[in-house]
């Protein structure tokens, strides 16, 4: 006779499981071996754990009275030579960059094409990068089928590691230097070198523009602009960057399509 596990075995086993993704925790943040930016400014440090790191400066004051800023034109480099990670893939994560933050910033100002003085400029320095798994992520994303809810298995996911600067004439506006490793549990399997460092770009953006249209969270909330000025600023935007598949990045959820075929 053929015996099978019984419901509680079965429960035992995916605690033991989700105890050690959760205790795994974060991949570690990358090596910084990149250029960074020069911060002429201090910077606090905010979190210093293993799967993130985040030091800033803000000036709110100067910040709220910025009203555009100029399309980004932010190209990556490799801090070093990494066969895993192609140009294209590295142009790829780029225009994800650029395209992430002027839709951003154009919730809350106007975009201005002739990059007048007063407007604010972003620049952006990959100083570090993990590739990711591709064949773990495959396995996890295969396993993820049979294990009840979000699954990823602990190890080969992928990091990166940023500097970004807002300025304009005047000087730094803000500054963040921000690094980040994939969480087995909110960074789905992707099976590609840069499956992570795409999806954490997106939390990148999220909070450099917090940072920037909020002050570094005080109470003072920049208003957004009106819907229609809104929508000429993504016009711009994706006139610029282009835009991502919407069917394939809600196809990407449910399985582990690549940033290459849906961007």
């Amino acid at each position: 006779t053929t015996s099978f596990p019984r419901d509680s075995d079965m429960m035992r086993n995916f605690g033991v499981l989700a105890a050690f993704i959760y205790l795994s925790g974060c991949a570690s943040v990358p090596q910084t071996s990149g250029v960074q930016l020069v911060s002429d400014k201090p910077l606090e440090t905010v979190t210093d754990e293993q799967g993130r790191n985040v030091s800033r400066y803000v000036d709110a004051a100067r910040l709220s009275a910025i009203k555009s800023y100029v399309l980004p034109e932010i190209n990556l480099a490799l801090p070093v030579e990494n066969p895993d990670i192609s140009k294209e893939q590295l142009a790829l994560i780029s225009n994800a960059l650029n395209r992430s933050i002027c839709t951003r910033l154009g919730q809350y100002l106007t975009a201005d094409p002739d990059a007048s003085g007063n407007a604010m400029r972003v620049e952006v320095s990959l100083t570090g990068i993990t590739p990711t798994s591709k064949s773990i992520a495959g396995l996890s994303a295969a396993m993820d089928t049979f294990v009840p809810g979000p699954f990823r298995i602990p190890v080969g996911m992928g990091a990166i590691a940023l500097d970004a600067r807002a300025s304009n004439d005047e000087g730094t506006l803000a500054f963040m230097r921000w690094a980040k490793g994939a969480n087995p549990v909110t960074n789905s399997a992707k099976v590609s070198t840069i499956g992570d460092a795409y999806a954490l770009i997106e939390t990148f953006t999220r909070e450099f523009g917090q940072l920037l249209m909020q002050g570094a969270g005080g109470p003072e909330k920049r208003q957004k602009l009106p819907d229609a000025q809104i929508n000429v600023n993504e016009g711009i935007c994706e006139s610029r960057f282009g835009k991502v598949d919407p069917v394939g990045k809600g196809a990407s959820f449910l399985i582990p399509l690549s940033p290459e075929f849906i961007d």
